[in-house]
């Protein structure tokens, strides 16, 4: 039995194994995929998940990733743009996942890939490759919904969000006005985001509610018109190459902190496990980075039981906020007013920028010797 079990080897996951197993720790880690693979998300590495990224050794920057300084926010033909409150970067999950895999393997965890959590519980897992078990389980598997013990399935969300995202060599204009900048469109029912992340490639990533998607046609071709009624995205997005053969996909997001009842540090629930905040806001990928260093902390010190607490502590707020703007800008007068009041005042929209972030986040002399 390994000391822990991680299952998914996406950012939290990877980087809790290796933070663990830089403690001292045994630690098995289990992915379903078997080789490296794309996944729906933003790619935006906001100011937390970089200096997270740094703290174990990993500088996004030499892996290529791209500079974003500032937000260029559309709506119809309104457009506002604003410097960020800090300097982010853009790189692909991608290049990024595999990074921190072969960190948490080089540091010793025992890596199983093409394995499927079929079912959790009982202090281990049912896969499809046997059971395996785990002294703490630490569950890292993303957006994926995952069957626990004897409880159903996880329903699917009433009226949930759908996600796409595709990869493109956008023309050498495009490229240029694009440079250092996020572009976030507005829509009803959804919202897109557009950056540049490495090797001269652009990102674009989109959630919109389900019962829209009818609506438009129902498929990718249906949805990349719906972007087209946005003149500046599509001006951006003209002549551009996709560069997969058809985008990724995920279905049934649920945004916010589900109710996790009982919890009692058998189970640790890291990143979008324990609550996916909105996309919009770009600090996804900094709340996976945070649970992986608060779980492992737990597990090294021997209270596990305490990490259900400490994960709320940090980022509720972040999520509570995030979920506000989200729900607001659903409203097509309060985007309307919110863009014109943006349009007046830039500042405005650097400091909505601001205010959902995570808490700033400072190592104790004990957590720094865990992860050098």
């Amino acid at each position: 039995m390994a000391d822990a079990l991680v299952l998914g080897a996406g950012l939290a996951g990877s980087a809790a194994a290796c933070l663990l197993a830089r403690g001292g720790a045994n630690v098995l880690l289990l992915e379903r995929e078997s080789r490296a693979h794309h996944k729906v998300c933003g790619e935006f590495l906001s100011v937390e998940a970089v200096a997270h990224l740094r703290q174990l050794g990993i500088d996004p920057a030499a892996l290529g990733a791209a500079p974003i300084k500032r937000i260029r926010l559309l709506d119809g033909k309104m457009e506002v743009e604003a410097p960020l409150p800090f300097e982010a970067l853009g790189l692909s999950r991608h290049a990024l996942d595999e990074v921190l895999l072969s960190r948490a393997e080089a540091a010793g965890v025992k890596v199983e890939r093409g394995v499927r959590v079929l079912e959790l519980g009982g202090g281990g897992v049912r896969t499809s490759h046997g059971s395996r078990t785990g002294h703490h389980v630490l569950l890292a598997t993303g957006k994926l919904p995952i069957r626990e013990g004897n409880n159903s399935p996880p329903r699917r969300a009433a009226n949930g969000f759908v996600g796409f995202k595709m990869h493109y060599r956008l023309a050498p204009p495009a490229t240029r006005r694009l440079a250092g900048t996020i572009v976030l469109a507005l829509f009803e029912d959804g919202y897109a985001g557009l950056q540049m992340v490495e090797d001269g490639r652009a990102n674009l990533c989109l959630v919109l509610r389900r019962s829209r998607l009818p609506f438009i046609g129902g498929d990718w071709n249906g949805v990349r018109r719906w972007l087209g009624e946005n003149p500046a995205l599509r001006n951006l997005l003209a002549d551009a190459e996709p560069l997969f053969e058809r985008p990724v996909t995920i279905a049934n997001l649920a945004y916010g902190v589900p109710a996790h009842h009982g919890e009692d540090g058998a189970v640790l629930r890291l990143g979008d496990q324990w609550g996916m905040t909105a996309s919009l806001t770009g600090d996804g990928m900094a709340i996976a980075l945070r649970s992986a260093f608060l779980a492992a902390r737990c597990v090294l010190a021997g209270d596990a039981g305490s990490y259900p607490a400490l994960i709320a502590d940090e980022a509720r707020r972040q999520v509570g906020r995030a979920m506000l703007l989200q729900n607001a800008l659903q409203r097509p007068w309060m985007r309307l007013g919110g863009l014109r009041l943006a349009q007046l005042c830039p500042p405005l929209l650097t400091f909505m920028a601001g205010m959902t972030r995570l808490p700033e986040w400072e190592l104790s002399d004990e957590g720094s010797g865990v992860i050098a």
